[in-house]
């Protein structure tokens, strides 16, 4: 069959896996088209508002609403009375014992902000006077806001758990202690991690109608995970999954905080019922981003580690106090990730760790960018350079002594396959100039500092699976149709799995039409979280794909008499695989689908599920992910010892990504990271007084800007994964693990002080240096 004339659709994007084609939505983006929940608007749509709690710790008495409801222009008020009484969490699956939040609490606030009501008006100013007119009798009750208070016996009680521990995760292997008394040198370090916030530019916002003629229930909502947000909305309100909708719209940044449905989207949904069906819009202030969505947790991090002089690691024992204020929203995993991260990195067969999630009358802690591996990543690196310091060694070869290997399994039985953290090391030494600059450039006060991690592909956080689903219709136009529920939330993840679906089905990219996170028309995804989109969601795209081409390729064989094990689509061409000898083109072969004698419709489907087993929480064991991702990370810096002044001048990245999907996607997600690692290292501290938030603003808590940020060296490392799409891994978090570390580290290279808690200010610098001259004069 003769080829047909040049499809519209073949360009530049055919094979585009590999390629930096442009963002699915960068068009829709730049020119401000692109539709996010706030710009969602309904004739006589309302404005919600949520009432909250302006004490840390209070037994509610008694809310009076008819004030409220009596003034003009209200069209609902709810309290927890309008509710069914019916906690949620995000931990049901494994820790049932941590759902311990109400849409709207009954009884007790438990932290400043605490929601207790909600109203919906018919603008802004008269939503605001609603709630000043609600009348709320409280009993003021004792209050605790430090991780060590909380856990003393005669601290008050939060909610009704031993010393306020609300999770306690044991990690035992071997026995440390015994080995530990083998050790040539034994160093033991306290640090601090601070709390920090996500810090979206766009707050939470979402628009929930409740349709009184059928009874069901929309929510548009900036989420990243809108099918664990609708099981979360229908467990409170007592209602069948098919009954609720929730479309995931643009999202303005997530990084962690947008995962969980939040008391706003609840109290939206039934302020329409009660509203007789208007849709009500809840939008954040900047104030309520930072009081009452989710942060980072604060940590103090203690670790033993017990070495041979010739570096070798024996055992490790510590133990890990997380501040979770006050609910447990994602605390146990993040728990389990701050302390099990270091087996995906380090060979370690002696292990003996405990972590406390502890609950205070602070905010909420949850989940954020880097899962704990943040506050892990600057204590375990800051202290594997004390090691290798004290014991003469530089630390890459410290590091290189004792790193995880490909085709192995860690201790807690964790599966590695492709591994490239070595390559890693010595791409990232190689590019920044270790072994020429590190420790020798003292005189002008400027050092080097490496910090190493590894994380994971997807996580099974709450479900007993962690399946993505995709579908891919092939139009008769040529045309391609995405279905994904993956949330894209600003990182690409659209465009990526675009570009497997294309290339697996043999198109140009330039035909894809994606569609996301819409819980009635795309299929189930557990999220946006965990670097699991790539992963997860581009094998479920690549297998819709896969059978797509299939129902193709049947019909073509058929069609000719051939064996469809010998055809192929590739580049718009269906071939022969022996020779890659075009048979006829991809647009001729849709005409044959669609065709009268097999009016085929083209429908693939794609499921996958990665082979992982869950963490046994009483052990540590399981293999958590389908796949590791690796990286090494470098810093230079420049300290100015007159006044404390530390200025990173260059960052170099090496990451293990598997294979990338799209190059520049990939940049910019490390780019970002290093980012969001800078200002945890130098700026990002949430301040508190007796639970208030102090900075809860961007005047008051900064953030990274474009201007000022360091020259930033990524480096790509391929190791061609068996399991991911391609050869792919998810990556993005891993970037942000070391970057405190990496400079902390450089700054004890530059003038031989070491700071253990963030943020690294200039009044630390000095009081360090002080402290150096001090104990030298001694």
């Amino acid at each position: 069959m003769a080829l047909t004339s040049k499809s519209k659709f073949v360009d530049q994007y055919v094979d585009p896996v590999g390629k930096s084609v442009p963002r699915i939505d960068g068009r829709g983006a730049v020119t401000g088209q692109l539709k996010y929940t706030f710009d969602v608007s309904f004739p006589n749509m309302l404005v919600g508002k949520m009432l909250r709690s302006p004490h840390a710790h209070a037994k509610i008495l008694s809310i009076d609403t008819s004030k409220a409801e009596a003034l003009p222009g209200v069209k609902a008020v709810i309290t927890a009375h309008d509710t069914h009484l019916i906690k949620f969490g995000s931990n049901e699956y494994f820790f049932p014992h941590t759902v311990d939040q109400m849409a709207l609490e009954v009884d007790k606030v438990r932290y400043i902000g605490d929601e207790i009501g909600a109203v919906a008006a018919v603008d802004e100013e008269t939503a605001e006077e609603a709630l000043k007119l609600i009348d709320v009798k409280y009993e003021i009750l004792p209050a605790v806001f430090d991780i060590e208070e909380a856990i003393k016996p005669t601290a008050p009680l939060i909610h009704n758990s031993l010393n306020n521990m609300a999770v306690i995760l044991p990690v035992n292997f071997g026995n440390p202690e015994r080995v530990m008394k083998e050790a040539d040198y034994i160093r033991e370090d306290k640090f601090w991690c601070p709390v920090a916030h996500p810090a979206p530019l766009e707050p939470h916002v979402c628009v929930g109608q409740w349709e009184t003629f059928t009874n069901k229930i929309t929510l548009w909502s900036s989420s990243q995970a809108p099918f664990k947000c609708r099981e979360a909305l229908a467990k409170t309100l007592k209602m069948d999954l098919n009954d609720v909708r929730v479309i995931k719209m643009a999202v303005g940044g997530g990084f962690g905080g947008k995962l969980e449905m939040l008391p706003m989207d609840f109290a939206a949904c039934l302020l329409s019922k009660k509203a007789g069906g208007l849709p009500v819009k809840v939008c954040y202030t900047r104030e309520e981003e930072f009081i009452a969505s989710r942060r980072k947790h604060g940590m103090i991090y203690k670790i033993k580690t017990g070495v041979k002089k010739d570096g070798m690691i024996l055992a490790i024992t510590g133990e890990v106090l997380a501040d979770g204020g006050a609910y447990c929203s994602y605390g146990p995993p993040v728990l389990a990730a701050a302390m099990m991260r270091i087996f995906l990195v380090y060979k370690i067969q002696h292990f003996r760790m405990t972590g406390y999630r502890v609950y205070t009358n602070n905010p909420i802690s949850g989940a954020m960018r880097g899962f704990g591996g943040v506050q892990s990543g600057f204590a375990v690196e800051s202290h594997m350079d004390m090691i290798a310091d004290a014991l003469g060694m530089d630390p890459v070869e410290f590091r290189l002594k004792n790193i995880t290997t490909p085709n192995m399994v860690t201790i807690n039985k964790m599966v590695l396959t492709s591994n490239g953290l070595r390559e890693c090391i010595e791409k990232a030494c190689n590019a920044s100039g270790w072994k020429e600059k590190r420790g020798k450039q003292k005189n002008i006060c400027r050092g080097l500092g490496i910090g190493i991690a590894a994380d994971v592909m997807g996580s099974k956080m709450y479900k007993s699976h962690e399946s993505a689903g995709a579908i891919v219709k092939v139009e008769e136009d040529g045309s391609v149709y995405l279905f994904t529920g993956a949330a894209d939330t600003g990182q690409g993840s659209n465009t990526a799995l675009s570009q497997i679906a294309a290339h697996e089905l043999g198109v140009s990219y330039s035909r894809i039409r994606c569609k996301a996170g819409d819980t009635e028309i795309t299929p189930f995804d557990t999220g946006s979280f965990a670097s699991r989109v790539t992963f997860i969601s581009g094998n479920a795209a690549l297998l819709g794909a896969r059978d797509a081409k299939c129902q193709i390729l049947v019909i073509v064989a058929k069609e000719h008499n051939l064996n469809i094990d010998d055809l192929d689509i590739k580049a718009e061409k269906v071939i022969f695989k022996k020779d890659s000898r075009a048979l006829m083109t991809f647009d001729k072969a849709l005409e044959l689908c669609y065709s009268f004698n097999y009016g085929k419709q083209i429908i693939g489907r794609g499921s996958y599920n990665p082979k992982t087993t869950p963490i046994d929480f009483r052990t540590g064991e399981g293999n958590v992910s389908g796949s590791y991702g690796f990286e090494a990370q470098i810093a230079e810096v420049q300290v100015d010892k007159e006044i404390g002044e530390v200025k990173v001048l260059q960052l170099w990245d090496a990451h293990d990504i598997g294979k990338a999907i799209n190059p520049q996607s990939v940049e910019a997600q490390i780019e970002g990271s290093l980012a969001m690692g800078l200002g945890y290292t130098f700026y990002e501290d949430m301040k508190f007084r007796n639970g208030r938030v102090l900075n809860a603003n961007f005047a008051g808590y900064r953030v990274p800007r474009s201007i000022g940020l360091p020259k930033m060296n990524t480096i790509l490392i391929e190791t061609n994964d068996p399991e991911g799409p391609f050869g792919a891994k998810g990556m993005g978090e891993a970037s942000l693990l070391p970057t405190s570390a990496a400079i902390a580290n450089a700054v004890a290279d530059a003038i031989g002080v070491r700071i253990k808690d963030l943020p690294i200010t200039p009044e630390k610098i000095i009081r360090a240096l002080k402290e150096k001259e001090k104990n030298l004069s001694v």
